[in-house]
């Protein structure tokens, strides 16, 4: 099978090399290209929260081997900067033009930052293989770390940095770790599992000030204490890498507006997104989603794929979400919609020995569910949660 002409893919990401994947697996043998910010092979990023930081030799995980890019072509080391819809040229920061038949838009999402800490000598936020290896060279002489943003990622590198013996500080605006995402109530029991491992969890605080010395950084939170580090990790969540399509006229709003096909709204039926990037209408949840997770980003690239080789495969993205995270070898697992608004349940196990599973429901509906080392609760309830299941119907 051969499209009219060239796929361009924009982003070496999870979401981008597996739609190529996805491509070739389904029969396409026309020409392939893969543009890339990184000057390094595509690389899986969830390890670099964790097993990058502590290993005694580090390596970055590859997404494919380098076989799989024979035939391909790999621009790496280059960044997107605009995108001509109608011809389906991606313009790249060196001044070249890569076009094609049909583009996938999978630029993911950047690391936000924060003014009063900007990236430096003693500052890092998390996103990239570069990213990693500077927290990891910071970890191999520090006596303490502050990790501000009690979201998963922060949570990640604070558990690897306790893993190494270095003292750690969470500093967290809201009432618990990652509050937004599974509510106060997991989220409390996150906070006390991070406290058991000797964290200094403080809550309910922002970053007021920042002062940088020679040996360190003194920083002064909201509530006048005052936190002595060695270096500080931000982690305050990401916001979508969009900017290089402003003035295109793809639709944006909080990442690129598409349709449950992956087709980009007004792209013409050629350009399309995928991953972290993309928002789409969801029947299952109702309203626009754009889920930040690694399953969705793999779900997602297969539909667009078979969707953009063949317009009869109609194939709908309407997943329930999964997303998971390891800390002190804890494995917590996220499926569907869970959070603040919710009812939630305790549906097995104990929290005291940190082995339960928690449901969300809204209106006798269930919704989603949180579950620590019960991993069978996440695979039992996913069906459950797609049929929207009745509470009084979930054991």
């Amino acid at each position: 099978m051969s499209a009219a002409g060239r796929i361009v893919v924009v982003g070496a990401s999870l979401a981008g090399v597996r739609t190529a994947k996805a491509l070739r697996r389904k029969g396409f043998d026309g020409p392939l290209a893969i543009i890339g910010e990184e000057d390094v092979l595509p690389y899986d990023r969830p390890p670099l929260s964790k097993q990058f930081l502590t290993a005694d030799e580090p390596a970055l995980k590859p997404l494919e081997n380098e076989e799989f890019y024979d035939g391909v072509e790999l621009r790496l080391g280059q960044r997107a900067v605009g995108l001509d819809r109608t011809a389906g040229a991606v313009r790249l920061a060196d001044g070249s033009k890569v076009t094609g038949e049909h583009v996938v838009i999978a630029t993911g999402t950047r690391a936000r930052s924060l003014p009063l800490l900007p990236d430096g000598e003693r500052v890092a936020r998390l996103r990239s293989a570069a990213d990693a290896a500077r927290i990891r060279a910071a970890l191999s002489s520090a006596r303490h770390l502050l990790v501000v943003g009690g979201g998963f990622i922060g949570c990640e590198v604070a558990a690897s940095a306790r893993s190494l013996g270095i003292e750690v500080t969470i500093v967290e605006p809201a009432s618990a770790p990652v509050v937004r995402g599974v509510g106060e109530w997991v989220g409390g029991v996150l906070a006390d599992v991070h406290r058991d491992h000797g964290v200094d969890v403080r809550l309910g605080v922002s970053v007021a000030d920042a002062e940088f010395g020679s040996s360190g950084v003194s920083v002064v939170l909201t509530d006048g204490s005052q936190v002595e580090t060695d270096f500080v990790v931000v982690g305050i969540g990401a916001e979508a890498c969009t900017d290089w399509l402003d003035g295109s006229g793809v639709p944006l709003a909080n990442g690129v507006v598409c349709d449950d096909r992956c087709r980009v709204v007004g792209g013409g039926g050629r350009i399309w997104a995928a991953g972290d990037v993309a928002r789409w209408p969801s029947g299952t949840f109702g309203g626009d989603r754009r889920v930040e997770h690694w399953t969705n980003a793999v779900e997602q690239s297969a539909v667009l794929a078979a969707n953009l080789l063949d317009d009869a495969a109609d194939l709908r993205h309407d997943p329930v979400p999964y997303v998971w995270s390891d800390q002190y070898g804890h494995k917590i697992q996220i499926v569907g919609d869970v959070g603040a608004r919710f009812e939630t349940t305790l549906l097995r196990g104990s929290v005291a020995e940190r082995r339960f599973a928690v449901a969300y429901s809204d209106h006798g509906v269930l919704c989603g569910v949180v579950a620590f080392d019960l991993p069978r609760e996440v695979v039992q309830k996913r069906p459950l949660i797609a049929s929207a299941a009745r509470m009084a119907d979930v054991s």
